[in-house]
């Protein structure tokens, strides 16, 4: 009931900070922990919390909110220096697992759409296991190190141009008709009118705000253009979290990009992001999963090889000798923020049914679970002078 939403809320936010703690500790991500406490809290086990509207529209904002911090981190000076190396393991740990993503929804499922989510599911990478198994092994510095960070921020970026161009077009369901070029026209548009007005308006208004006397309310506007962007992105018929993303990228490249990111951060982490994680656990019950145990095995299984050659592969195209290549193909396997929202979303536009979302969520804990140990592997058993 929503009178009782103040006790869900503060219930949420306790333990969520608590988990985070304990996954600090543990060095393992937050995330799975609050997936984790989600399913706890949710039907699986003690069916405290409904996951009603307020709830799903906190989580909306953090959704936002994460994105568009993914888009201040992301350096466009720095890429375009250290891409060309990073570049060909990226397109590797795409190609290959969205094709396996593919062709195993398709053969499966036969539903065109609902393959192509699923293809861009298995090729989102979330570093931030494999960030702290290298500082844990001080190679975060290194080749491997470096390559795996940026071959992983090409990735989710792919893979966001992916979603929209997925997204836009599953608007029209009659692929013959005139409309799908109408899609193919709001997306340009957007991305046009996105690039225009980021780049000859954001990034000047906020290099100038000190002498227009307002760079202390920096943050508040950050959230109201990232409201923005993300209504535009949603009108355009794309998803919300493109607009959020591009935001960000536009004001990270400001002399405001830290001040920002530390308020967005805060904001973001103290509430809004850990509500969206917990809140996928809520809406769903582990033990009601219709999917065959054999396709969820063959899922995870997929997700993980595809990244491992994929990317090691195309580290090996790069002149990375075989070691590298695999320590590279591994530090690539985790699956985490970015896969979670591309399922929750197209779950919510009804482009996948609810048990792709739940293999969604065990592969993300296992392809977590899985990663630090074959770093380990990779950097102390096949041990090899690294730099």
């Amino acid at each position: 009931m929503e009178h009782s939403i103040f006790l869900h809320l503060a219930i949420i936010i306790i333990l969520s900070k608590i988990i985070g703690a304990i996954s600090k500790r543990f060095k393992q991500p937050p995330v799975i922990g609050l997936l984790l406490l989600g399913v706890i809290l949710g039907p699986t086990i003690l069916h405290l919390i409904e996951p009603g509207e307020v709830l799903k529209w906190i989580g909306k904002i953090g959704v936002l909110l994460l994105l568009f911090e993914a888009g201040l981190e992301t350096n466009l000076k720095k890429i375009k220096s250290e891409s060309r190396q990073a570049m060909i393991p990226a397109l590797g740990g795409v190609l290959l697992p969205f094709t396996l993503g593919f062709f195993l929804s398709y053969i499966v499922y036969q539903d065109l759409f609902q393959a192509l989510v699923i293809g861009v599911i298995f090729t989102a990478t979330s570093v931030s296991v494999s960030v702290m198994t290298l500082m844990d092994l001080g190679k975060l510095r290194g080749v491997e190190g470096r390559c795996i960070i940026n071959a992983a921020i090409i990735d989710d970026i792919i893979g966001i141009l992916l979603l929209t161009v997925i997204f836009g077009f599953s608007a029209e369901t009659d692929p013959g008709s005139a409309n799908i070029l109408i899609s193919f026209f709001k997306i340009i548009i957007f991305f046009v009118i996105a690039v225009v007005v980021g780049y000859f308006f954001l990034r000047p208004f906020f290099t100038n705000l000190k002498r227009l006397l307002m760079d202390n309310v920096v943050v508040a506007l950050s959230i109201a253009i990232v409201l923005l962007y993300s209504w535009f992105a949603e009108n355009a018929g794309l998803a919300a979290i493109t607009g959020a993303y591009f935001a960000g990228l536009f004001i990270g490249q400001t002399d405001h990009r830290v001040s920002v990111q530390e308020g967005i951060s805060l904001l973001g982490k103290s509430f809004f992001v850990d509500v969206f994680f917990v809140g996928i656990g809520l809406e769903f019950n582990l033990f009601a999963i219709e999917t065959h145990p054999v396709f969820l095995i063959v899922f995870i299984a997929l997700a993980i090889v595809g990244k491992i050659i994929g990317s090691g592969l195309g580290a090996r195209l790069s002149k990375f000798d075989m070691l590298r290549s695999f320590r590279i193909g591994v530090g690539m396997i985790p699956r985490g923020e970015v896969a979670l929202i591309v399922a929750n979303m197209a779950l919510q536009k009804g482009l996948i049914p609810t048990d792709i979302l739940s293999a969604t969520i065990v592969m993300v804990i296992i392809s977590a679970l899985i990663t630090p140990m074959l770093l380990k592997f990779g950097f102390t058993t096949l041990a090899r002078k690294s730099f």
